[in-house]
């Protein structure tokens, strides 16, 4: 009797909970599985970041070079130098840095060539280089000028010979020296000269005559702007 009652019960509350499910199947969902593994925590997305370029290394001052880097070779050749001046009938072609002046002269004789820089009085005070290509050989002195019309080697006077380098030839009648000296020396029969600088200067020449001590042919003056430096 306990029996069949116990088990109308079990089938009245299986009926009841079918009806209620047909009915209101929302109120009856299953529960969603344990996550059992850990999430990833999660960010905000950000904007990539900005490429970070290196440093430029600081480029360090180069010093000169021991001599201006262009061949002294007797020969002058279009653009080799930065400026050129016409006196005294013939060329004046020069360059120069922080420390040096290299100059090329070309002369329409084949005599000696002279350039004095900075003169004071007539040639007094100009610091003179004098050349000449003797049976094929350059012969070039460092002078000064040590009288209105006169000068003489600074090694006589008791100075250097502070001529770098030169060379020079004779072709086709003409004459081409060129060398290079220092801006700046500690000989008191140099002149010192300036980067950025303008200096008056004094050329002369001789159309046969290699001798030093011949009176030029034609001489002439003009003037030469150094380069800032660089």
């Amino acid at each position: 009797m306990l029996t069949n009652t116990f088990l109308v019960s079990v089938a009245v509350m299986l009926a009841v909970m079918l009806v209620a499910a047909l009915v209101f199947p929302e109120l009856i969902t299953p529960e969603a599985p344990f996550d059992l593994e850990p999430s990833a925590p999660t960010t905000a997305e950000s904007e990539p970041a900005e490429e970070v370029k290196p440093e430029e290394p600081t480029e360090l001052p180069v010093e000169p070079p021991a001599v201006v880097p262009v061949a002294i070779d007797g020969v002058v050749f279009s653009g080799e130098y930065a400026h050129r001046t016409d006196a005294g009938g013939f060329e004046v072609h020069w360059s120069n840095d922080l420390n040096y002046l290299r100059v090329g002269l070309v002369s329409p004789g084949t005599g000696y060539v002279a350039i004095g820089f900075d003169p004071e009085h007539r040639m007094r005070g100009a610091d003179f280089v004098v050349a000449a290509v003797r049976n094929g050989r350059l012969t070039i002195r460092d002078d000064y000028g040590d009288g209105s019309v006169r000068h003489t080697a600074d090694t006589l006077l008791g100075g250097t010979d502070d001529i770098i380098e030169a060379a020079g030839r004779e072709r086709e009648g003409r004459t081409t020296v060129e060398f290079v000296i220092p801006l700046a020396t500690r000989d008191e029969y140099d002149k010192t000269l300036v980067p950025g600088g303008i200096y008056n200067i004094l050329v002369a020449y001789h159309e046969t005559s290699d001798s030093f001590t011949a009176r030029h042919s034609q001489r002439g003056s003009g003037t030469m702007r150094l380069d800032v430096g660089r």
